[in-house]
């Protein structure tokens, strides 16, 4: 869950929100809409934690967290779906490239026998 409470942004006189107050909560899905300029990204920037708002606070629910994926239509071309979201829990994505690099090993396979230094340390399965 999600918890903004009294969150304003402004930057110099220009006020893009005021006072916001909402809960996300989770089972649902929520869309922003707005015209261009009326600070939708920028309210999403101060949720993710990338921006901090000029009064307010925003909070997550105990032990949640959050993974935002930039605007960046073109960053993320050369990955594949998969890694571009798993990069977003970088402790998950730090052990899988651990993971890669030692099955990219040559005395190293997870395939039938799975073998270390030359050695077979466990039969074919059949």
């Amino acid at each position: 869950m999600i918890t903004v409470s009294n969150v304003s942004v402004q930057f110099g006189k220009r006020v893009l929100f005021n006072d916001v107050n909402l809960k996300f909560t989770s089972g649902n899905c929520y869309g922003i809409i707005g015209a261009n300029g009326a600070g939708k990204s920028t309210f999403l920037r101060a949720i993710s934690g990338d921006l901090d708002p000029t009064t307010g606070s925003i909070m997550l629910g105990p032990g949640e967290r959050l993974s935002v994926l930039s605007q960046d239509h073109f960053k993320w071309d050369a990955l594949t779906v998969m890694d571009t979201v798993m990069m977003g829990h970088t402790i998950l994505w730090d052990i899988m490239k651990q993971r890669e690099v030692l099955y990219a090993k040559e005395d190293f396979t997870n395939l039938r026998n799975w073998t270390v230094g030359m050695q077979k340390v466990m039969p074919p399965l059949c």
